[in-house]
């Protein structure tokens, strides 16, 4: 399969079997995808922290919800796994520095870039993943014992599509929507 068909097909899940786990191997084969993506300056902000026990998975459930119990992931207590991707201060060149005041600059993006690397890294294993951006910092920091100012990213989870689970169509602008050459226009 070429690399554009794995992006057609690749999704984000939402509905997974909490009967079939995903091993450790996989997972760390899965990071390993996060710990090779491209940084500004190879700076490689980032400390991924795996979580598949079930009483880390309970206080992970809890730690993405956010004020009056609001969840980007109502289902995820079905989730066999969870990749926690957690922003590390980032080592720049001084000419970088002196340009933007801020070593944080491209981290975030980078963040961004890891977890799109594990993303695909678990599609090509037969897993399924979702991003989740919601979380309660606090509650990260207290159940996962993440340095305060170690800002938590993104969640993946990871795990097999629970059976039945069919897959919406990818809905996309089109590329002449959002692409020109050479100005705006």
């Amino acid at each position: 399969m070429d690399f554009l068909e794995v992006m057609r097909s690749r999704r984000s899940c939402r509905s997974y079997d909490p009967a079939r786990g995903v091993s450790r191997e996989e997972l760390l084969k899965i990071v390993e995808a996060g710990r090779l993506s491209p940084s500004g300056c190879n700076s490689q902000p980032w400390k991924f922290i795996i979580v598949d026990s079930p009483e880390a998975k309970e206080k992970l459930c809890d730690a993405v919800v956010v004020g009056n119990g609001v969840t980007g992931a109502p289902w995820r207590h079905q989730v066999p796994a969870f990749i926690i991707l957690v922003e590390q201060p980032a080592r720049v060149m001084q000419s970088v520095l002196d340009h933007y005041q801020d070593s944080q600059h491209f981290a975030p993006g980078d963040i961004g870039a890891a977890c799109m690397n594990m993303c695909h890294e678990a599609f090509s294993l037969g897993l399924e993943s979702c991003i989740i951006g919601m979380n309660d910092q606090e509650k990260m920091e207290k159940h996962f014992h993440i340095p305060h100012g170690s800002p938590v990213r993104l969640v993946l989870a990871v795990g097999h599509a629970a059976a039945g689970d069919v897959p919406q169509k990818k809905v996309r602008k089109e590329l002449k929507e959002i692409c020109s050459f050479n100005d705006w226009e």
